[in-house]
């Protein structure tokens, strides 16, 4: 009796290897699609956690603009409450005041800043366009009965910017925003000692 003995090893069939690798792409695409759906999630939660930050922010923001908008008509009120108080008290009639120094201004000339020095000194600083307005208005300063003395400390040319000052007129603003020159304006300084008594006969004399 004959035995055949095949000592050769057997081949594996081909498709024993093509499922190996097919199930080794398929675990590959799954991890990489489990990655790339993990970190999706991932951005989105922190995009929605920095909207949520964003808009806390947003609010806090607001609500302190608030309060500020509030809190400024009454600063306003106290403020000019206090400086009525203070006028009335104050030995020259501030009020009356103003409005003569007013009346001596050029077309042009606007009051800028008044202040007390001492009891009948008084410290004022006017705009002008040019600096003839200055001089113009320093004489008849000068021969306003209601003043007994008057200096001019000082003329200089004021800084506008580029768009113009705060205070621009509404011609001067749109000249501006046209990129068209204007001329500079001048802040001068004077010292006043007022005339009490003609100050009180002016008021006197008043309609």
């Amino acid at each position: 009796m004959l035995i055949d003995v095949n000592l050769l090893p057997k081949k594996e069939p081909k498709n024993a290897v093509f499922l190996i690798v097919a199930i080794l792409l398929l675990a590959v695409l799954a991890a990489a699609g489990a990655f790339f759906y993990w970190s999706v999630q991932k951005a989105e939660s922190e995009m929605n956690q920095l909207t949520q930050e964003l808009k806390q922010t947003r609010a806090l923001e607001a609500a302190e603009q608030q309060k500020l908008a509030d809190a400024e008509p009454v600063q306003e009120v106290e403020e000019l409450q206090k400086t009525v108080e203070w006028a009335k008290q104050y030995p020259l009639k501030t009020v009356l005041l103003l409005q003569n120094m007013a009346k001596l201004l050029p077309e042009r000339g606007f009051l800028m800043n008044f202040s007390y020095a001492e009891d009948t000194t008084v410290s004022i600083t006017v705009q002008f366009d040019t600096s003839e307005d200055a001089a113009y208005y320093l004489k008849r300063l000068s021969d306003a009965p209601f003043v007994a003395n008057v200096q001019l400390k000082s003329v200089a040319a004021a800084n506008q910017g580029d768009n113009g000052s705060a205070d621009s007129s509404p011609e001067e603003a749109a000249d501006a925003a046209e990129g068209k020159k204007i001329a500079p304006r001048y802040l001068a300084q004077y010292e006043l000692r007022i005339n009490k008594e003609a100050l009180k006969d002016e008021k006197e004399n008043q309609p």
